[in-house]
């Protein structure tokens, strides 16, 4: 019975080290991303596809890591607090980073008041400027863009604020130009464009940045954007035709530890699962995958998305089949030292007990022979009761063989005559011939 348990517990540790290797080998992986801040399109896009991925019940699941700004989400990256990390391209992409998606571009140009007399970047010479959500960033661009066209900060005149605070400064006539770096799609745009008073019919401009090429060559940070025909309106038209402008891009980004394996699997579902989440997050539509024909890029794509792009993702037997033979060979041994560790657990433990058994026997009848009195061998016979029955039992048991039971047979038989012979004679010496009659007190053995 002993055995029995034991075989079932080694079968039960087994089972159980196997399903833990299994789900330790099979859990999702875990991916932080930081992103911020709060409030943020990033932050709600992250948020959707974090909830996607959980119904989903995906293999790759994301963890949020709030950070106050993308500057703040690269440094979060860089010092491994995130795996992953929404950043904006023109202001600190980590050293050790590469491209996942691109979660949108935002376009830098210009709105123009009615009736102000600029029609070019150039005209802006000695005009009103008004930024928009400005920052450090924002400015700078500002600064290149005038830089492109021999514009100094002391030729215009530069006025920052909110939103509302430019509307109010719009609608009194006193900024000439609006600097926009924001999505196509922003509301503020078109609240702006209504803002701006008509003037003898006249409906407000659009200046796109023309040099954008010569300034991203320049500056690999930013990018360009095609602003289709008519995106800002239909009545009037605006713009009336397609232009290409300066864009800064804000990136996915993974570190470049991160396996390619994962950042494949993310990639396919950031783009399999955005039709879900666009139902939460607007935003998501504006997500698109890098460019991978420029091997040689400033701003390099992960190997894992260029493996998705590229159609070049490796299925689970590429990815794992050295791992799986080395496993089967593992298992292989494994289940050989198992079938032998059970079959010296399934041996009898009896097969070794009637020859011990048969040799304390024999040892007991020396004692019988040695014995003084007839107290000694009642003790003896008392002792050797339990063995018998024992090695009876094991000899017998389970279709025992029958020569080992003809050997216990005739040695119980012995060990039996011989206590009877050993008594007889110590009554005799003890109390002659009329005692040794009285053999009744003899205990009488069952026959095998």
């Amino acid at each position: 019975m002993r055995q029995k348990l034991k075989i079932v517990a080694a079968v039960l540790v087994g089972v159980a080290a196997t399903a833990a290797l299994a789900a330790y080998w099979f859990r999702p992986t875990v991916l932080h991303v930081a992103a911020g801040p709060v409030g943020s399109s990033d932050v709600r896009v992250i948020v959707s596809y974090l909830q996607a991925f959980q119904r989903e019940r995906a293999d790759v699941r994301l963890r949020l890591v709030l950070a106050e700004s993308p500057a703040d989400a690269a440094a979060k990256l860089e010092s491994r607090r995130a795996s992953l990390a929404i950043v904006r391209s023109d202001i600190a992409i980590p050293a050790k980073s590469s491209t996942v998606a691109i979660m949108r571009k935002e376009a830098v140009f210009f709105l123009t008041r009615p009736g102000s007399g600029v029609s070019q970047i150039p005209d802006l010479k000695g005009k009103t400027v008004g930024l928009v959500r400005t920052s450090a960033a924002n400015e700078r661009i500002f600064s290149q863009v005038l830089a492109q066209n021999d514009i100094s900060i002391g030729d215009i005149t530069r006025v920052s604020g909110t939103p509302p605070e430019m509307q109010q400064a719009v609608q009194e006539g006193r900024i000439d130009a609006l600097f926009f770096v924001t999505p196509l799609n922003e509301r503020v745009i078109r609240a702006a464009l209504q803002t701006f008073p008509k003037v003898e019919g006249q409906s407000p401009g659009l200046l796109a940045v023309s040099e954008a090429e010569a300034l991203v060559a320049d500056h690999p940070a930013l990018d360009t954007v095609e602003i289709l025909r008519g995106a800002f309106g239909a009545n009037p038209v605006l713009p009336e035709s397609a232009m290409t402008t300066l864009a800064v891009t804000h990136r996915l980004v993974a570190h470049n530890e991160l396996s390619e394996s994962v950042v494949s699997e993310l990639t396919r579902l950031l783009v399999t699962l955005r039709p879900q989440v666009v139902r939460e997050a607007p935003q998501a539509n504006q997500i698109d995958l890098p460019s991978t024909e420029d091997r040689a890029a400033r701003l390099p794509t992960h190997p894992g998305a260029v493996a998705y792009i590229d159609g070049e993702t490796k299925t689970f037997f590429e990815r794992y089949g050295d791992y799986i033979y080395i496993g089967i060979m593992g298992a292989s041994i494994l289940g050989s030292a198992l079938a032998a560790l059970f079959s010296t657990l399934m041996r009898r433990p009896e097969s070794a007990a009637p020859d011990q058994l048969m040799r304390d026997l024999v040892a007991e009848m020396d004692r019988v022979r040695q014995a003084e009195t007839t107290e000694a061998l009642d003790a003896i016979e008392e002792e050797t009761e339990g063995m018998i029955a024992r090695l009876l039992q094991v000899s017998t048991g389970r279709g025992g063989d029958n020569g080992q039971v003809a050997a216990v047979a005739l040695l119980v038989s012995e060990f039996r005559h011989t206590l009877a012979r050993r008594r007889h004679n110590l009554l005799l010496a003890a109390g002659g011939p009329e005692k040794s009659g009285n053999l009744t007190k003899l205990r009488q053995f069952p026959t095998v």
